[in-house]
C-alpha cells in the first residue's frame, strides 16, 4: 500500500474512533451530561434558558461572529480554542488574543487567550479565561416589580487549557479542558467541561477544503449551593400544651441540577480563491444543540493583501435558528452578521484588529471587538 494511502487510512480510522467515543453514552454516576445534544428536548421547540451556564454559547472572536458562526472548519488562529481546538494546530507563531463582546442590558463578555506552538509546530498548547459580568442589578419582587432599592451582582467564568496535535500534514485533533463557575447573589455552581475537535484538510479539484467534527461543552451537571440556601426551621409543638416538641434546627434548601449547553458540529470550508492578492473563503456549519433546535450557519470572508505588511478582510454570514416564531419586519434580520478586519506586520510582530456586527432580532444588535498579536 502506498505511504500516502496508509496515512489517509490511518487518519480515517482515527476519525471514526473519535466519533464513536464522542457518541457513546456519557451519563453515569459522575453526573456527566448526555453526549447526544438533542436527547430529551421536545422536537421543534427551543430549550434556551433550560441549561446551566448558557454564557458558554456566546460566540467568541469577531472573525467567526461575522461569518455567522460557520467557523469550526475554518478556524486557524487563536479563537479556535473556542470553536474547534484542532484549529490551533495551524498556528506557526505564538499568539495572544483579547476580545470584548457587548450584550443586551449592559452585560459584557470579556475573553482572553494565549497559544504557543511547540516541537516545530507538532503540537500547540493554549490557555484562556472568559468572564461574563452583569454589574449591579436592582432586586425586584412580585410585590415590588419596580425595584426594592437593594442590589445584587452576578458573574460567570470559564477558564482552562487546550492542546492540539498534528497527526500528519492533513489531520489534526484538539482537546480543551475547562472549569465553569457561576456566582449569582452569593450562590455558586461549578462544573468541569470538555471541548473536542478534529480537522481534516485536503485538496479537491485543486481547491483547499477542510472538514471538521466538534463537540463543545460536554461535562458535569451544575447545581447552585451556598450559605444563602440555609434556613432556620422553627420548632414543632407535637403535643400542644405538654411542653414536648422538637428543637429549632438548621436546614439547607436543595436546588435542581441542570446540564451544560452541549452541541455537536459538522463543519466544512473551502478556499474558493487563493492567490497573491485575494483569498475567498466559504464555510458551512450544522449544529445539533441541547438548548435549541438544529442550527445552520453560512459564512464567507474576502481577504485582500494590500502590501507586504498589511491586509484587510471583509466578512458576512447568517445563522439560521428555529427558536423564535412570527418575527416582525424589524427582527427578520436575526442571524445576519457583518464584519471586517485589518492585519499589519511590524517587524516580527503581527497585529490584527477585528470587528463584527450581529443582529440578535428581538434582543437588538450586538457588537464585538478584538485585538490579537502574533510574535
Amino acid at each position: 500500500m502506498p505511504a500516502r494511502t496508509k496515512i489517509i487510512v490511518n487518519q480515517t480510522a482515527l476519525l471514526i474512533l473519535w466519533l464513536c467515543t464522542a457518541a457513546a453514552p456519557a451519563r453515569g454516576a459522575t453526573g456527566i451530561a448526555q453526549s447526544n445534544p438533542g436527547a430529551g428536548r421536545v422536537s421543534g421547540l427551543s430549550g434556551v434558558g433550560t441549561k446551566a451556564a448558557e454564557f458558554l454559547t456566546i460566540p467568541v472572536g469577531p472573525r467567526a461572529v461575522a461569518m455567522g458562526g460557520a467557523y469550526c472548519a475554518a478556524a486557524d488562529e487563536i479563537t479556535a480554542i473556542y470553536w474547534n481546538p484542532a484549529g490551533l494546530a495551524f498556528l506557526e507563531e505564538r499568539e495572544v488574543f483579547l476580545t470584548v463582546i457587548e450584550r443586551p442590558l449592559d452585560i459584557r463578555y470579556t475573553c482572553g487567550a494565549v497559544a504557543v506552538p511547540l516541537a516545530d509546530g507538532k503540537f500547540v498548547l493554549g490557555a484562556f479565561l472568559s468572564v461574563l459580568s452583569s454589574g449591579d442589578q436592582e432586586i425586584t419582587t412580585e410585590f415590588q416589580p419596580e425595584g426594592t432599592g437593594a442590589y445584587y451582582s452576578a458573574y460567570s467564568l470559564s477558564a482552562g487549557g487546550a492542546v492540539a496535535y498534528n497527526f500528519s500534514d492533513r489531520f489534526s485533533a484538539g482537546l480543551v479542558v475547562k472549569n465553569v463557575h457561576e456566582d449569582i447573589f452569593g450562590l455558586t455552581q461549578d462544573a468541569v467541561a470538555f471541548d473536542m475537535g478534529t480537522n481534516y484538510h485536503e485538496e479537491f479539484l485543486g481547491v483547499p477544503v477542510r472538514l471538521a467534527f466538534t463537540v463543545r461543552n460536554l461535562g458535569t451537571n451544575m447545581r447552585f449551593g451556598g450559605d444563602k440556601l440555609r434556613v432556620d426551621v422553627p420548632a414543632e409543638d407535637i403535643y400542644p400544651g405538654n411542653d414536648v416538641g422538637r428543637l429549632p434546627r438548621l436546614a439547607t434548601r436543595q436546588t435542581s441540577s441542570f446540564e451544560l449547553p452541549t452541541s455537536f458540529h459538522v463543519s466544512f470550508s473551502a478556499d474558493l480563491l487563493n492567490n497573491d492578492s485575494y483569498r475567498l473563503l466559504a464555510a458551512l456549519d450544522v449544529a445539533e444543540n441541547s438548548n435549541q433546535p438544529v442550527s445552520v450557519s453560512l459564512g464567507t470572508e474576502l481577504a485582500r493583501r494590500i502590501n507586504a505588511k498589511s491586509s484587510a478582510a471583509f466578512r458576512a454570514g447568517w445563522r439560521f435558528q428555529q427558536d423564535e416564531f412570527e418575527l416582525d419586519s424589524s427582527a427578520r434580520l436575526r442571524g445576519l452578521s457583518l464584519g471586517a478586519g485589518y492585519l499589519y506586520r511590524l517587524y516580527k510582530l503581527t497585529i490584527r484588529v477585528d470587528y463584527a456586527y450581529r443582529d440578535l432580532g428581538l434582543l437588538g444588535n450586538n457588537h464585538t471587538y478584538s485585538l490579537s498579536f502574533r510574535f
